[in-house]
């Protein structure tokens, strides 16, 4: 699910703080990365136990209902209640371990859900499925793909909820929400608590792409300084924004010491974080030093590949 978009992201963000904090040991930068990175994996299964907890509200104001002998109760709150999508998600064996070892209490007590709750049941993708009169997985399913694009993926609200709960994980909604929409998209009927969920790397290389890109930035600081003082003929480089300094001090490792990654990906991969972190002119300031970085480190022979 960490994805190499993410970890540049974070990468950047640690370094930055690093400087920020006086330059502390470099294993103050490894704890915090991993920190940061196991912390971006947690939102996702947050993220992903939204559409749970929703429909445990649901079931208990119907139980309420029930007991109270209510005439006539909502048939939006009974078909949510049994949402067969959703109980197949309650049941997952990964969803439900992490939530064995996380109070949810903050999520499940929150202004936000209830609003929440109530804004679905009026909803027009609660009329929608209503009139289909197909309630089946595929149709439950698909009911909650349309709840957290609209309720969940762009809420203000929760994403101020979310960075007072935890504060690694300001910034980082906007990538999960697609991995959860993948992982919704992915759920097939029949397979219940053994349907896995996104593992937290790719794989083991993608692990070690996070440490070393750490690392190797790290190592770029003085070489940074007097490559950008060299190739910043229109800025002086003591009033370019830091973060913008940091971002391209990353990409040189990337461009030095990651021969499988071609410097046209990295070059990429950095202007978009910098139009993502920095300033309204970062992305073409970052574009225009990479792009000459590049060229130069090629003329010097430091950089053989693509």
């Amino acid at each position: 699910m960490i994805n190499r978009v993410l970890i540049r992201l974070k990468v950047v963000q640690v370094i930055y703080s690093y400087y920020q904090n006086g330059g502390q040991k470099a294993a103050a930068a490894d704890r915090e990365l991993a920190q940061s990175l196991d912390s971006a994996y947690s939102l996702y299964k947050t993220l992903l136990f939204i559409p749970v907890a929703l429909v445990r509200q649901v079931r208990k104001s119907v139980a309420k209902q029930k007991r109270m002998n209510v005439p006539h109760i909502s048939r939006r709150e009974e078909l949510l209640a049994d949402n067969r999508f959703v109980a197949q998600l309650e049941e997952n064996v990964e969803l439900q371990a992490y939530l064995q070892s996380n109070d949810m209490d903050w999520l499940m007590q929150s202004d936000w859900l209830a609003d929440v709750v109530a804004r679905v049941l009026a909803s027009d993708s609660m009329e929608e499925y209503l009139e289909t009169q197909k309630f089946d997985f595929e149709a439950d399913k698909e009911l909650v793909r349309k709840i957290y694009k609209e309720f969940v993926e762009s809420s203000d609200e929760l994403d101020a909820l979310l960075e007072e709960e935890n504060i690694y994980w300001n910034g980082d909604k906007e990538l999960i929400d697609s991995f959860v929409l993948k992982t919704i998209r992915a759920f097939e009927d029949g397979n219940v608590a053994e349907q896995p969920l996104k593992s937290e790397f790719k794989d083991e290389e993608d692990r070690q792409f996070a440490i070393d890109l750490l690392h190797r930035g790290l190592d770029m600081a003085q070489e940074r300084e007097q490559v950008v003082a060299a190739n910043c003929r229109r800025w002086d480089p003591s009033r370019l924004a830091f973060l913008d300094v940091i971002i391209i001090q990353v990409a040189m490792a990337e461009m030095l010491h990651f021969d499988n990654i071609p410097v046209r990906v990295t070059i990429n991969e950095y202007v978009e974080l910098a139009k993502q972190l920095s300033t309204p002119a970062s992305g073409s300031f970052v574009n225009g030093m990479l792009d000459t970085i590049a060229k130069d480190l090629k003329a010097q022979g430091r950089i053989t590949k693509d």
